[in-house]
């Protein structure tokens, strides 16, 4: 007997789903999702810090001496 009642109890919460998504809408349910910037990998980070290390040496190089 039990398990009739909780599908009972069910069916009527999908019932009332159903009648809020027809009336409201299915927009209304959807999550915003907010822009989340995915976490570099180490050996971007590792890439990235020795490509301006490079153009640091490259442009002291190039700078005349007096």
């Amino acid at each position: 007997m039990p398990s009739r009642v909780y599908l009972v109890q069910l069916a009527e919460a999908t019932q009332e789903l159903v009648a809020y998504v027809e009336r409201v809408g299915p927009g209304a349910m959807l999550p915003r999702r907010r822009r989340r910037w995915r976490k570099p990998r180490i050996n971007v980070l590792r890439g990235a810090v020795f490509a301006v290390a490079l153009a640091c040496l490259v442009w002291a190089a190039s700078v005349p001496r007096t």
